[in-house]
């Protein structure tokens, strides 16, 4: 979270980071109420409800500046996200409908017309967070689910939909825009590491 942090503030060119968690984490929108859980939890910089990090792969993408609404831009976002799970799995599909879904603090009971859903359960939990013209949209895709763990954090909520096996590779070779790898210099990493304590809940 404190890398998607510092890339809304200094990247300087439209960026896509991928990522994985080591071992289980909750995230927290950045408003929302914290509630106990039996897992270590960091707080977004973005809104939204609480998501659980497990067996899953994380994007971001930051954009310098963008045109248009919040809402085209995100999906825009998720439409490019759609095309290249979609090369993996053609049962990956847009949600027809809007769902306010209960008032449980889990990001899966809440769907948007046009996120990406499987087999109709949701599938990618998003969440955007502006600063001036700066745009930052990241979110979850589930590759697999631990459904104790789920059911014991959330214990009203609907479980949300698994991909299956993806991997970083998978999905930067199928996104439907060109991309090219850059890695953190030392002192990105230290200025990341210095402020990754702030995302803590």
């Amino acid at each position: 979270m404190a890398a998607d942090s510092y890339l809304l503030d200094h990247a300087e060119r439209p960026t896509l980071r991928l990522y994985q968690w080591e071992g289980p984490w909750l995230s927290l929108g950045y408003a929302q109420k914290a509630f106990p859980v039996e897992i270590p939890c960091v707080r977004r910089p973005s809104g939204g409800r609480a998501v659980l990090h497990h067996h899953e792969l994380t994007y971001s993408v930051v954009l310098p500046e963008f045109e248009g609404t919040l809402a085209q831009v995100y999906e825009k976002l998720t439409g490019l996200l759609l095309k290249s799970l979609k090369q993996l799995d053609a049962r990956v599909l847009p949600a027809l409908e809007q769902e306010s879904g209960q008032r449980d603090p889990s990001c899966y009971q809440l769907s948007q017309r046009g996120e990406i859903q499987l087999e109709g359960r949701k599938l990618v939990g998003s969440a955007q967070l502006r600063r001036g013209r700066r745009l930052l949209q990241h979110g979850s895709i589930p590759t697999a689910l631990d459904e104790q763990l789920f059911s014991r954090i959330f214990p009203k909520a609907r479980l949300p939909a698994a991909f299956g096996p993806l991997s970083a590779e998978q999905l930067a070779q199928n996104f439907p825009v060109p991309l090219d790898r850059q890695d953190w210099s030392p002192e990105e990493v230290a200025c990341i590491e210095e402020n990754a304590c702030f995302h803590r809940a």
